[in-house]
């Protein structure tokens, strides 16, 4: 399963006994709307990418689709919707509030691509959600409703969006926009230079509008309380409703160097806008979803000193395309970039030493010299033929060149009004990341090998002649164990196949392996042989004592080859850990081979003791807090997850006397009270917050 926030639980069976005839509504695009979804704006230098186009639509389970009743009373409802010539499908729900228990999910008519479930856990105050996108031109929705609930809630799709620029209905599981960038764009991975895979983290794709592109970065602030800042483009997002259905992608890139796809299932989606402007090209988004601590985020470190940097990078998502880094090893300098913003307040970047930009790089931060952002691109003329003139909007500018809130970055990344001119990145989980363990089976000073004894061709970690298909390792936890992924020690791969699959699997231990808990399909074209690959898991996988780990092969043509290393023979000491399946029983691969192989694969799970508290300060234990406290002439008032009702403000001294009060909208985080010239003493601050109130005490000194 691919999804964003998403939680667990399959889609049901396609066809069944009785299952009713799927409805497919076809959605007509013209010719000229093509054309015109992938034509290029050659007159403006800005670079958002667009390749699709949103069509507003009205369908819900109420007017379109069919209904069933299935096992357990499950009511299922599910319709599904066609743009011929789409490469890939997205939906916006709007209204979507749905009730606990009930799930929805996204997938093509393969299932190669499946989002979800959706649940009540992603309903929010703006009443609307954003998915991701489904490879393929025809998308299937479908909601299941437990049998105890007489209403689902609310629904509506209320717009479809549709990209052109892939292989028309190929609904193959890669991303729509791996590859789409031009040759001379350089993979992050392609660097090993520690700083830039550390900021690297807080770079992420950005889909707003149904299917247009750009890139924003995931930003730090004096509190280092890791709110969820996310700085782009103003030219990309400048409306609160583009912000409510914006998609955010975070560590989409490929595992190496000039690899293959990356894994696009770490999404966010919503946010609410902060701060924009339209004469300095920037907008300050605030994600109204958690990122999970799984996404590894990383919050940007910035300097809006003004100082010109010294060279630096940017790191982009070109197109869409996975995530690209391109460096200039000389000094910037300011320019004028014209087309309505204002003179002189942009940086500019020559010519790029290595790695150019394009459309859908608009938004992506420059990090100077120290690591640290100093400006967001707004767009130029470079390209793969002659990668010159860039334009990124200096952040100095975008910090109190306009006094309001809403129009600058200071009253957002320095609410303790530090003043400073820079501030370094935070990683709030680094000390997490160093307590993992890799289990392993095999011995260091155990040698490796492919154990074929007895085959007339393959070995028995993969195809061969005894024609296996599964493989699993035994794994014994004393405690407790929580899994993040598992290490694959490849010996070979030759892929003759598109479709060849490979299913990492983690089962249940009796005295075989058993029930499975977590599966996550992999293309065998994504993985190197004599390499060690990381399969990141899509979400946390809990075990304790006796668990399996392995894989399931899945290929069509006997040219594809696939093995993964083993301890070699333990002939003196038979001790074997390794287990097989021809896809009707499973055994040892002892008993399978008769005492002959005793040995253990190179399947290797990363796990961790416990995970860390997602919280967004470890000494922010309140609903609500203020300080600073004794305060002087301001005060900040911050909740610790955003405010979704409007917030009424009132204060009062100690004789009761009220001496403010103030309406705010919702979607409040973090609220300024300044130029406050009341006397000094003991005051109470009184907050209501939809049908919640909270009661504080500060101390104004002078």
């Amino acid at each position: 399963m691919q999804g964003q926030l998403s939680r667990p639980g399959n889609p049901y069976a396609l066809e069944y006994n009785g299952s009713p005839q799927l409805k497919v509504y076809e959605l007509l695009v013209t010719e000229s709307q093509k054309s015109e979804a992938l034509a290029i704006d050659r007159s403006s230098m800005l670079k958002p990418a667009k390749s699709g186009l949103l069509i507003n639509t009205d369908y819900s389970p109420d007017n379109a689709g069919a209904w069933d009743t299935v096992e357990n009373g499950l009511k299922l409802w599910r319709a599904a919707f066609k743009v011929s010539g789409a490469s890939s499908m997205n939906l916006i729900f709007a209204p979507y509030q749905l009730n606990k228990g009930v799930k929805v999910f996204l997938y093509n008519l393969s299932r190669k691509s499946v989002l979800g479930a959706f649940t009540d856990l992603n309903n929010k105050s703006v009443n609307k959600l954003a998915t991701g996108t489904i490879a393929g031109d025809i998308l299937v929705v479908e909601m299941q409703v437990p049998g105890y609930l007489e209403s689902y809630g609310s629904l509506v799709i209320d717009a479809i969006g549709c990209d052109f620029s892939g292989t028309p209905g190929s609904g193959i599981l890669k991303d729509g926009w791996y590859g789409a960038s031009d040759e001379c764009n350089v993979d992050i991975n392609c660097t090993v230079d520690s700083v830039y895979q550390m900021i690297k983290r807080a770079t992420v794709r950005v889909i707003f509008d149904g299917e247009e592109r750009c890139t924003g970065t995931l930003m730090n602030n004096t509190r280092k309380a890791g709110v969820n800042y996310i700085l782009t483009a103003e030219h990309c997002i400048s409306t609160e409703s583009s912000a409510n259905a914006a998609v955010f992608y975070f560590d989409y890139e490929s595992p190496w160097c000039e690899g293959p796809d990356g894994s696009s299932h770490k999404s966010v989606s919503g946010a609410t806008l902060r701060a924009t402007g339209n004469s300095l090209d920037f907008s300050l988004l605030e994600l109204l979803e958690p990122v999970p601590f799984t996404y590894q985020p990383y919050y940007a470190g910035w300097d809006r000193s003004g100082s010109t940097p010294a060279g630096g990078v940017s790191i982009h998502h070109p197109l869409g395309d996975v995530k690209k880094i391109s460096k200039e090893d000389h000094a910037l300098s300011i320019a004028n970039f014209g087309q309505g913003y204002d003179n002189n307040t942009h940086w500019l970047v020559r010519d790029w030493e290595s790695g150019t930009t394009q459309a859908g790089s608009s938004g992506a931060a420059f990090f100077d010299q120290n690591g640290r952002v100093t400006g967001t691109l707004t767009g130029g003329q470079a390209d793969c033929e002659n990668s010159v003139m860039d334009y990124f909007q200096m952040l100095s500018h975008c910090w109190d060149d306009f006094p309001a809130s809403g129009n600058q970055l200071a009253y957002w990344l320095d609410p303790l009004h530090k003043g400073t001119g820079y501030l370094n990145g935070h990683d709030p989980y680094q000390d997490f990341w160093t307590t993992g363990d890799t289990l392993s089976n095999i011995l260091p000073d155990e040698l490796l090998s492919e154990e074929t004894m007895n085959l007339s061709w393959g070995s028995y970690s993969g195809h061969n002649s005894a024609y296996l298909t599964e493989f699993a390792e035994l794994y014994t936890v004393p405690v407790s164990k929580k899994i993040m992924g598992i290490l694959l020690h490849v010996s070979h791969n030759y892929v003759g196949s598109q479709s060849a699959m490979l299913i990492i699997r983690v089962r249940e231990a009796g005295n075989l392996p058993e029930d499975i808990i977590y599966e996550k399909e992999i293309p065998l074209a994504d993985l190197a042989e004599e390499n060690i690959n990381f399969i990141e898991f899509d979400s946390v996988v809990s075990v304790d004592g006796n668990f399996f780990a392995g894989y399931q092969l899945h290929y069509d043509t006997p040219q594809d080859t696939f093995s993964t290393y083993m301890a070699q023979n333990r002939l003196s000491e038979p001790v074997n850990t390794a287990y097989v399946s021809d896809g009707n029983q499973w055994q040892s691969l002892a008993d399978f081979t008769l005492g002959a192989v005793n040995t253990s694969f190179a399947i290797m799970p990363v796990v961790f003791d416990s995970l860390p508290e997602q919280t967004i300060d470890p000494a922010f234990k309140e609903a609500v807090i203020a300080y600073p406290n004794p305060a002087g002439s301001y005060i900040w008032i911050e909740f610790h997850e955003i405010a979704l009702s409007p917030v009424r403000l009132a204060m009062f001294n100690l004789q009761g006397q009220q001496v403010f009060e103030e309406e705010y909208g919702p979607f409040q985080r973090s609220i300024l009270l300044e130029e406050l010239s009341y006397n000094p003493g003991v005051y109470f601050i009184r907050i209501n917050q939809g049908d919640i109130v909270h009661n504080l005490k500060i101390i104004l000194m002078k």
